[in-house]
């Protein structure tokens, strides 16, 4: 992906322009993280194994560091990785509950 640096645009349009590169590239990467949230399941075998909630704290911790360490807003980031991963949670109880259903 090639973007201009920020400096170098001259107008509000461009920069625009190469936002939505990064979000879109930000998007693709949600996408190939989605994978990998569809394929842990093989290695889960109950709801307490999805939840592991010292794992998600750590998860969300880790992330919120690593936003501050980068200059970003440490409780955005633990607000939107909370979001997702919850979300995953959500998504991986539906495939835990869709593999127990199929064994049967």
């Amino acid at each position: 992906m090639d973007l201009k640096d920020p400096k170098e645009c001259s107008s509000a349009e461009e920069i625009r322009n190469e936002i939505d590169k990064i979000d879109r590239k930000i998007i693709g990467l949600f996408a190939e993280r989605h994978k990998y949230i569809e394929e842990i399941v093989r290695f889960k075998n109950d709801e307490k194994g999805v939840v592991a909630q010292t794992r998600k704290d750590q998860v969300i911790r880790k992330r919120s560091d690593w936003a501050k360490k980068n200059g970003l807003d440490e409780d955005t980031f633990k607000r939107i990785f909370t979001l997702l991963v919850e979300s995953n949670i959500q998504h991986e109880l539906k495939l835990l509950e869709s593999k127990k259903n199929s064994s049967k």
